[in-house]
């Protein structure tokens, strides 16, 4: 067995670092010393707080539960029969395995060493360091979401949200072409979005995003990306939409937001794309992208933490004592 230190949730908004057991390493295993992991905001909140799950259903990631699912660090040994990789090099990683008796849910992105499946992994290019890398899944959950709709140059886009999945939606839609306009209400974020994200910024605090649009656009507009998980922001978005415009929902929706009444798309023959989970050959077009310059997964972290310090990383996502877009945790 291996030892390894990890982030545990041990119960609702309890917050350790343990020593954790992993298995022995496969055939087509690799061990990876982690450098950096990602925290995936929103995700690991509902995690941390016993929220995470579909309605009427049990508790997704029941507790103890090791968080996180994006991770880069150093590939430090090889199982015999793994091919195309070698100690040393550089790489993405989901999460890990541990060991058989562990009692809770694990995802496994949060530990210091990770063994998975060497075809999990995704080799890094010399210019996209482990910083980097370590966002690269929610990244993916962006450009996964901007792939889906039919978009032509110069096509008016609107994303409702500044997190981080609004962020990188953005930046993937104006890779394609784009004018993305995004509508959010934290001045920092918009500040960040107005120098990486998007062509228009509205602070929705400020002004009344519907009447705006409206007002550019009266016809609507062809694309529309929910990505702040409101209901209420689903059908402002419908709202927006031209005839036989597309409508993406890039969000984990709770029991009480997840419900879209079928006339609100049936009036205006909306197409709605409901992207989901992630595939290798996303996370590669992601990291070409990434690699490209043309998305921002450095700029867009606000803080870094020891991982020793995970409690106040998650006390940042509970509190919100300050502002704050994406947070990594070191594992150097």
């Amino acid at each position: 067995m291996i030892k390894t230190e990890a982030v545990v949730f041990t119960k609702p908004r309890k917050v350790e670092i343990q020593e954790v057991l992993l298995p022995e390493i496969g055939s087509e295993d690799v061990l990876i010393e982690i450098e950096y992991s990602s925290i995936s905001i929103g995700t690991e909140r509902w995690c941390l707080t016993g929220k995470l799950r579909e309605p009427g259903k049990p508790l997704m990631t029941p507790f103890p539960h090791i968080p996180g699912y994006q991770a880069a660090g150093v590939i430090k040994e090889i199982g015999r029969n793994v091919k195309g990789l070698s100690s040393g090099e550089r790489v993405f990683s989901a999460g890990t395995r541990v060991a058989a008796g562990w009692k809770g849910s694990c995802w496994g992105g949060h530990a210091h060493h990770h063994i998975t499946d060497y075809r999990n992994i995704l080799k890094l290019p010399e210019n996209v360091s482990t910083f980097e890398a370590s966002g690269l899944l929610l990244a993916q959950v962006g450009y996964n979401g901007a792939s889906k709709p039919r978009v032509s140059q110069g096509d008016p886009v609107v994303v409702i949200g500044d997190g981080l999945v609004g962020q990188w939606a953005a930046q993937a839609f104006r890779a394609r072409g784009a004018h993305v306009i995004m509508s959010g209400h934290h001045a920092s974020r918009l500040e960040i979005a107005k120098k990486f994200s998007a062509d228009e910024v509205v602070n929705s605090r400020e002004v009344n995003f519907p009447s705006l649009i409206q007002k550019q656009y009266p016809d609507g507009v062809p694309v529309v990306a929910e990505t702040a998980s409101k209901s209420a922001l689903v059908r402002m978005a419908i709202d927006l939409l031209e005839y036989e415009g597309q409508l993406v929902l890039l969000g984990y929706y709770p029991e009480g937001e997840c419900l879209v009444d079928i006339h609100w798309i049936r009036a205006r023959e909306t197409t709605v794309y409901c992207p989901n989970n992630s595939k290798i050959d996303r996370l590669k077009n992601t990291l070409q992208l990434v690699a490209d310059g043309k998305m921002h997964i450095q700029e867009m972290v606000t803080h870094t933490f020891p991982y020793e310090q995970a409690q106040d990383a998650y006390r940042l996502l509970l509190e919100k004592q300050s502002e704050f877009l994406g947070v990594v945790l070191a594992w150097k």
